[in-house]
């Protein structure tokens, strides 16, 4: 079952990206030749991943075993030829690997715009949606914003906007992605690398390279443990990576941008400026929403049970 089974807002980056309605010959993928299947499981509250497969567009097109490389044998059986479908199943070849090293954590694997239901969320949630939209569609522009700052209050919606970016920018580009909270998976990550008994001792700059060069990157919990000096200096050094390098970035954190005034001089506050656009979602615990519309309406956290 697909989480976007009308494609209404994967239209939308698509037709925000072209400056065009887009009108697809497949509705199902929006000629992208995959789509996300999600296994949901409502009796237990909760859902696993699921996995991104071959369209059934494609499907039809397919000439070949369906085993890599995707070739067929022509009439006379003497010439080999590329299957229809082939272009689709590299993609697709991709795409799953990158998906399991996104670092995406596993409840918002399948998290989509169209996991956002309007009718459980704050205005706030729903512009910063409309925001995210054109940042992606136009990430790969040069003069267009790169990032954005989301703030609220825990379970506002935050997280799940966060990676549903990442998963809109993985099925759309094909791009590599990258979760990361800033205490575990960046402080915690490379103090790590310090330690001679621990497996990435000495990876320190290969971990700064990829958080640096990754297309795009959220860094979840912004505001975590910056009371040191080190601490900073990792934080600056890395947003200014990004910065330098026009690459797109999310950052959340429960506390406005204002709060970095004071921090490393003033530094990060004015990289976060220049790159983001800030977006205050002040809304009721989201989560604790989903939870009261499973109790009153036996519905799944995704949809009917």
């Amino acid at each position: 079952m697909s989480l976007d089974p009308d494609n209404s807002l994967l239209n939308s980056i698509l037709t925000t990206r072209l400056g065009k309605p887009f009108q697809p010959q497949c509705k199902a993928c929006q000629d992208l030749g995959i789509v996300f299947e999600s296994n949901l499981n409502p009796g237990q509250g909760g859902r696993d991943a699921g996995t991104y497969e071959l369209c059934g567009c494609q499907e039809r097109l397919t000439r070949c075993d369906g085993q890599a490389p995707w070739m067929y044998s022509d009439r006379s059986g003497r010439t080999m030829r590329a299957c229809p479908s082939r272009p689709a199943r590299v993609k697709l070849e991709r795409l799953r690997h990158l998906y399991k090293r996104s670092d995406i954590p596993r409840r918002y694997q399948g998290s989509f715009f169209s996991s956002i239901r309007p009718d459980q969320v704050h205005t706030d949630l729903m512009l910063a949606v409309e925001q995210s939209i054109e940042l992606i569609a136009h990430m790969d522009h040069p003069d267009s914003v790169k990032g954005l700052y989301l703030y609220g209050p825990t379970g506002c919606g935050k997280t799940l906007l966060s990676c549903a970016i990442l998963n809109e920018i993985l099925r759309v580009f094909v791009l590599p992605v990258k979760y990361a909270k800033i205490s575990r998976d960046i402080l915690g990550r490379l103090q790590s690398t310090f330690n001679p008994n621990s497996d990435i001792y000495g990876a320190g700059k290969k971990i700064e390279a990829e958080l640096g060069s990754v297309p795009a990157l959220v860094i979840d919990d912004l505001g975590v443990q910056r009371e040191t000096e080190w601490a900073n200096q990792v934080l600056y050094d890395l947003i200014d990576t990004r910065y330098e390098n026009d690459l797109l970035t999310v950052f959340t954190s429960n506390e406005p941008m204002e709060s970095w005034r004071g921090i490393a001089g003033g530094r990060v506050l004015s990289r976060l400026r220049e790159m983001c656009r800030e977006f205050p979602i002040q809304m009721p615990d989201y989560r604790e929403q989903i939870h009261a519309d499973i109790q009153s309406r036996n519905l799944g956290p995704w949809g009917p049970a």
